[in-house]
This record gives structure tokens, sequence and C-alpha cells, in this order.
């Protein structure tokens, strides 16, 4: 006997219906109540890296925030100088860049906000290059210290760059007194030290007058990136005095120059060297000891 068209389509139907039942059932068990299935498990590694190249932390949604700066980065910068703190974020979807002052939980900055009430810090944000540097202008010693930038991930995700901060200073060889013959040249040298940028100026002064551009005593200064030359040709008893060298950047440094006439000073110039004049004659202790072996 041969099953009538309709009663075959609704057998059908019901199988459909119980096939679709049941693999519904298994799918809302999910992967862990499925024992050995073919469906493959996913895994999350919950380990957050740090100190490698690029940092990666998964958000709510399984996409990844890269830093592409990293972590534990040290940046030196010298005072009153400007700092950038770097921070490279790529494909953080819609999280936000801000950054923490450690030492103190301060927030800094929430995206291109600054929220700190000291000006001095900003946001430098180059799209193409997707930077999110901390600025810090004219820096000061208690800037020194770890600084967090953070993506508002979920969780978030961090990367820290310390901010060392240095002090140049300048230094005059031969200080602290320098001796030369009337008619002679002066020359002094200025270099600084632990600088990090060239100075915007340097200056010098004698006693309390600058005279960079005293060209009437015979004057000229040549500065480069770490020193500065002071010469005054044929310097006679007016050129004597105290000298100081003054950097835009770093700690002032002086001597004092004494420009003698026919005397015989401990320590004279010749031609930008400094010469010690050894003592003539025996000393006391000599004359003791000669006295005590003729006896």
């Amino acid at each position: 006997a041969h099953w009538p068209v309709s009663k075959t389509l609704s057998l059908l139907g019901v199988a459909i219906l119980v096939h679709l039942i049941v693999m519904t059932s298994l799918a809302d068990r999910g992967p862990a109540d499925e024992g050995s299935g073919d469906r493959p498990k996913r895994s999350v590694d919950p380990k957050r890296h740090r100190g490698s190249e690029n940092t990666l932390a998964q958000d709510q949604n399984g996409r990844a925030a890269v830093f592409a700066t990293e972590n534990s980065t040290v940046v030196t910068a010298q005072i009153t100088s400007t700092a950038t703190l770097p921070c490279v974020v790529r494909k953080f979807g819609t999280g936000v860049v801000s950054w923490i002052r450690r030492k103190d939980f301060q927030l800094l900055t929430v995206g291109l906000a600054t929220y700190s009430s000291d000006d001095r810090f900003m946001v430098e944000h180059a799209r193409h290059l997707q930077n999110w540097g901390l600025q810090i202008h004219k820096v000061q010693k208690t800037d020194a210290g770890m600084y967090e930038c953070q993506v508002s991930t979920h969780p978030p995700t961090s990367i820290f760059v310390e901010l060392k901060v240095i002090e140049a200073s300048a230094d005059i060889l031969g200080s602290p007194d320098l001796h030369i013959k009337s008619g002679s040249q002066l020359r002094l040298v200025c270099t600084l030290r632990q600088s990090t940028e060239a100075p915007v100026y340097v200056f010098w002064y004698h006693g309390d007058r600058m005279i960079n551009y005293d060209k009437e005593r015979g004057v000229s200064v040549l500065s480069d990136r770490k020193s500065s030359v002071l010469a005054i040709n044929a310097a006679d008893k007016a050129d004597s005095g105290n000298y100081t060298c003054v950097p835009s950047n770093a700690k002032p440094a002086s001597i004092n120059v004494h420009v003698l006439n026919g005397e015989k000073p401990a320590a004279m110039q010749h031609g930008g060297r400094s010469s010690a004049s050894r003592p003539k004659g025996l000393t006391p202790l000599a004359v003791l000891l000669a006295y005590l072996l003729i006896r």
C-alpha cells in the first residue's frame, strides 16, 4: 500500500522539527557540556604581557588593544626643557586613552582633554602615527617618576613610561682661579655637563656686566651645543676680576681671573694652557735634614 502524499509530508515535517529542537538544545548547553564533540573550544589567556614590544589585552568584544610603545620605556629630560612621553596605541576600538601620574594617582589627561590644573601637561596627538604622547613643558625635578598610559578597554590595559629629570651645569676650565700675563690672550672655555638640549644662549659676565658684544674690548664669544669660548685679545689689568658663564638651561659657573704685570703667580696661562710654577730653593724640611746630617 502506498502512503498518501499528505501523510508523508507531515511525518517529514515532524522529523525536521525534532532535529531543530535537538540542535537548539545542544547549542544552549555550550561546548563545556558537549563532551568530546567536534565543536572547538575557545580559551582566553588572562595573562597580561608586560615588557614585550607589543602589550596585548582582550576587550569585551574580543578585539585587542595594541601598544606599539614598549612597556617600561625611559625618557630623560633636563630641567626647563619639554619632555614627551610616548604612547602609540593601535586597534583600541572605542576605548579612550588616559594618562595617570603614578606617585599620586593624579589623572592628567583623558583623550585630548587635560584634567590636571597644571597647564604644563597636555596630549600630543598625531593621528596618522596613532600617538597619544604626554607633553610636559618646563620640566621640574618633581616631575620625575612613573607615568601610566591607559586604554579604557574591558579590562583596562596600560603601559608605564618613566621620566628621569637631570640638571645640566656649566664648568669653566681652570677654575676657580686663573693667572695670565698682561698683554696675552685671555681664553675661557665653558663646557656643559649632563645637557640633553643645546642652550638657547650662553651669556658671559665680567662682574655684573654682560660682555658678549663688547667689541671695543676685543671680546669674542663662540658657542655650540656643548660649550662656549670667551676670548679677549691683549688682556690688561682692567680685565681682571670674576667671570661667569650663564647658559639658558644650566647652572652657571664662575672663575676669578688675575692679569699680572711682572708678578710671578703660582699658575700662569700661556697660549691657552695653564702651567704650575715649581718653587725654587730648599724647603724648610730639606734644610732641617741637611743640618741633622752635618751634625
